[in-house]
């Protein structure tokens, strides 16, 4: 989903990721490069399944200087009967990618992001992080 505002795109991904600086950060960085197509695409493929599970994305570097990305995943809490908040989720997962040289942290996590997207929810990676 994409919303203008003042002649630039704002990009809203609303179902399955929560709102982390790191994901606006992705989102720009795809708009600028022309890869906006591909990532809506993969949150797309990302978003068909397990409909309860939250997702956050985040972008760091390593003490080496080497990007790391990670995807962290919420469940709703047995006691929220429809989770609205973040306080309706608990943390249960986190997974982390490192890159093996010095890149751009932003095109390393699209290429984590789309990777993640690609053949969801079939995929070993999707399955890792989302599913188990």
């Amino acid at each position: 989903m994409q919303l203008i505002t003042n002649n630039k795109p704002q990009i809203a991904f609303q179902a399955k990721f929560l709102h982390s600086e790191s994901l606006k950060q992705l989102a720009d960085y795809a708009v600028e490069h022309n890869k906006f197509e591909k990532l809506n695409q993969a949150r797309k493929n990302i978003d068909s399944s397990f409909l309860m599970t939250r997702l956050r994305l985040d972008i760091s570097k390593s003490q080496d200087g080497f990007p790391v990305v990670s995807f962290t995943r919420f469940q709703p809490k047995k006691t929220a009967s429809t989770p609205y908040e973040l306080e309706d989720y608990v943390q249960t997962k986190t997974v982390k990618f490192e890159a093996s040289r010095k890149m751009n942290p932003l095109k390393f996590a699209l290429e984590k992001f789309i990777k993640l997207g690609n053949g969801a929810p079939h995929n070993n990676m999707y399955k890792n992080i989302v599913k188990d």
